[in-house]
């Protein structure tokens, strides 16, 4: 099974729109990798199913891709590879997006382990590997230690390949900045960020750069335009990944914008959005 054709044309349907497709497809090629006893390869699937079930909301789904991955890298003998570590982070940022910090951070520490083990100091995967542990410290609401963990990720971080990443880590640095009440910090990161999703219009994380301005406005009493940042984000939100639970909150703090901003009657109309988006998705399940 050639999973990298698999991979490019699962990428091709999500840049397209077609997510439910793309889902149904990467499912049903890592059914026939372990109808065929390709261990390798449907552990190579899996672990993709673990981040699509993670980003549309379904827990469960996502942990057992997770744990069904590692369980064929362990079959394989791989428990100490780098690839065993990448699957963990996979399902360590599973827990995290789904508020399991404890968990996520323990799961962690043992990918930190295997890195130090079987990577280079300076392979990129140490990048990834202090991001998601940011990530996982921001949402125990500890700002400035997640700041810390931003900070370690973007000194591995190439500017000649890894601008997407880099603009990504940036703006999580400021959402940190404005989480520790320091707006103009905030903003002078941010700025670095939104420099770099200019040269990157399809880039589909720009949305949350979107949404950390309109943080950043909204604390500055600049309430309209903080509505406008948050409608953007939520219509890149859409466009990407559909109705989504991060739609919906776009939508919100659209709403709560506009009715700062004396709009109520418009605000209403975006609350109203969020609260379809969220209906729809609890359908789906």
């Amino acid at each position: 099974m050639e999973v990298s054709k698999i991979l490019a044309e699962y990428d091709a349907m999500l840049a397209a729109g077609r997510r439910r497709e793309a889902g149904e497809f990467l499912s049903e090629a890592a059914d026939v990798a372990a109808s065929e006893d390709d261990a390798a390869a449907e552990a190579s699937l899996r672990g993709e199913l673990t981040g699509y079930w993670r980003v549309f909301g379904e827990p469960e789904k996502s942990f057992a891709s997770a744990e069904r991955a590692l369980a064929l890298l362990e079959g394989l003998g791989l428990s100490r590879s780098a690839e065993y570590a990448t699957a963990l982070l996979n399902y360590a940022t599973a827990k995290t997006a789904f508020r399991q910090i404890d968990e996520a951070l323990a799961l962690y520490a043992r990918v930190e382990e295997i890195y130090e083990q079987t990577i280079a100091p300076d392979d990129y995967r140490f990048a990834s590997l202090y991001n998601n542990m940011a990530q996982a410290v921001m949402r125990a609401g500890r700002a400035a230690e997640a700041y810390g963990y931003f900070e370690r990720s973007l000194a591995r971080l190439s500017p000649a390949d890894d601008a997407a990443e880099i603009a990504t880590c940036r703006t999580n640095m400021a959402f940190c900045l404005l989480a520790q009440r320091k707006p103009d910090e905030a903003g002078e990161c941010l700025k670095l960020a939104e420099e770099i999703y200019a040269s990157l219009p399809d880039d589909p994380h720009a949305a949350s750069a979107l949404s950390c301005r309109g943080q950043l406005e909204y604390m500055r009493g600049e309430f309209l335009r903080a509505a406008e940042y948050f409608a953007k984000s939520a219509a890149s939100v859409k466009r990407f990944f559909g109705r989504t639970a991060n739609y919906a909150a776009a939508c919100r703090s659209c709403a709560k914008s506009l009715e700062a901003a004396g709009k109520p009657d418009e605000a209403a109309k975006y609350r109203a959005l969020a609260d379809s988006a969220g209906g729809a998705a609890r359908g789906a399940r």
